[in-house]
């Protein structure tokens, strides 16, 4: 790991230099379980569905984190050892603990978190015992490393592309969304990616996102409202670093085990605005809301809490005149927040929309086919996922990818997720 290779993703200067020299937590000891970890406890389930991992959890918090270390031990440890261990991250051997396990003092998790991450590392323990070794990183898991792993949407930059189009632009006037989420990790990061399930409980909605092994929040979800919503970095000019930062794979799960099918941005905003960001993203909403309001919503969101609480709306009535009014689309940029500049990765922007308008510009309406299409003229060699959604239906089409080889055409599985997400007797 200390000699260069042409992919390796550097930390940059200011991430090196905003942690203390020498100020490595210290691996906490064994955590006490606040739950009983035997067998019969494991409030889960993890099988395959056409070919693809599906893991479905319920129960308290620490239920479901103990559910989903149990079921998926090896896939956890896997995926914390690609992501936080991998030389595509980090520069230099030793960077992860000195540089990125510091940082997390600086990440506040709410307290639901908390407990399901400890359920998670108690699940892993459990199942794997003296195994449970991170083998890149030289030691046992523990709880900062899978709070480290559930922050690096927050510290390792991404690459994604989405659109949501309703109305006359879409077949049956429904709500359809297309989604590619590119992110560079290790083999390990794809062979571990699956659905997770969360059933609803008394104060919240199930949904289904994509996820991977050890990551508590999703990075594409639908709930059973059909309440969508997926992530984009914005790569907007960094910041000083400060404290009291939410991850933002577990805002995106406070949003869509939140907010129901009416008013997007009444419900979204006060949630944004509670929690800061490190960096820059883009968050896409949608839903089949019949309220009146917006049925699909771009929240420019970023740290600077003195410019409209670090949150800017967009929606398609901030459209370019070459983009229909019931279309919308979503890249690694902010449109409205930020003034243009010049990037490589903007491309996808004016590609996506020209797919769009000449397909229903001669008056075909998005479905599926077309969807697809769009969603695949603009993924990337890192394409790690596609997924496409009619929102009113749930009907939900999911695509992985492989490394460094992103989904084809033909990789798509349909998914009954309104089936998982139906009230249970």
């Amino acid at each position: 790991m200390g000699r260069s290779t042409p992919h390796r993703l550097r930390l940059p200067l200011w991430l090196l230099a905003a942690a203390a020299a020498g100020c490595a937590p210290e691996l906490p000891p064994a955590l006490e379980p606040d739950q009983p970890t035997g067998a019969d406890a494991v409030t889960g389930d993890f099988r395959v569905v056409e070919g693809v991992k599906v893991l479905t959890l319920w129960g308290t918090p620490y239920q479901r984190g103990y559910a989903h270390g149990r079921l998926a031990a090896q896939g956890v440890l896997d995926v914390v050892d690609a992501v936080c261990g991998s030389n595509l991250l980090l520069e230099r051997r030793g960077d992860y603990e000195r540089v990125i396990l510091p940082m997390m003092d600086r990440f506040a998790f709410e307290p639901d978190d908390e407990t399901e991450l400890r359920g998670l590392l108690e699940g892993v323990r459990a199942a794997l015992g003296e195994r449970a070794l991170l083998k890149r990183i030289g030691r046992t898991l523990t709880l900062a490393d899978l709070k480290a792993c559930n922050t690096a949407g927050d510290w390792y930059r991404q690459a994604c592309s989405s659109f949501a189009a309703w109305g006359t632009r879409a077949t049956d006037g429904h709500v359809w969304v297309g989604r590619n989420f590119d992110f560079l990790p290790d083999e390990a990061f794809f062979a571990h990616q699956m659905i997770v399930v969360h059933r609803p409980d008394a104060t919240k909605k199930g949904w289904a996102g994509v996820s991977a092994a050890g990551m508590i929040g999703p990075v594409t979800a639908i709930n059973e409202h059909g309440v969508f919503v997926a992530v984009h970095d914005a790569f907007q000019p960094l910041r000083p670093l400060e404290r009291g930062y939410a991850p933002r794979l577990l805002v995106l799960r406070r949003l869509v085990e939140t907010c129901e099918a009416r008013d997007l941005t009444a419900q979204a905003l006060p949630i944004l605005h509670a929690r800061r960001q490190m960096f820059d993203s883009s968050i896409l909403l949608a839903a089949p809301v019949a309220d009146g309001s917006r049925p699909a919503v771009v929240f420019e969101y970023d740290g600077d809490q003195a410019r409209t609480g670090g949150v800017t709306v967009r929606t398609s009535d901030d459209n370019e005149p070459k983009l229909s009014r019931e279309l919308l689309a979503c890249t690694n940029h902010f449109r409205k927040r930020a003034a243009a500049g010049v990037n490589l990765l903007r491309y996808r922007y004016p590609l996506m929309r020209q797919v769009l308008m000449a397909k229903t510009g001669r008056g075909e309406r998005v479905d599926f086919d077309i969807a697809r299409k769009t969603m695949g003229a603009v993924r990337l060699p890192i394409t790690v996922h596609t997924v496409i959604a009619d929102l009113h239906t749930l009907d939900f089409w999911y695509a992985p990818g492989a490394y460094l080889s992103p989904p084809g055409n033909r990789d798509y599985v349909k998914l009954p997720v309104k089936d998982w997400l139906a009230p249970r007797p």
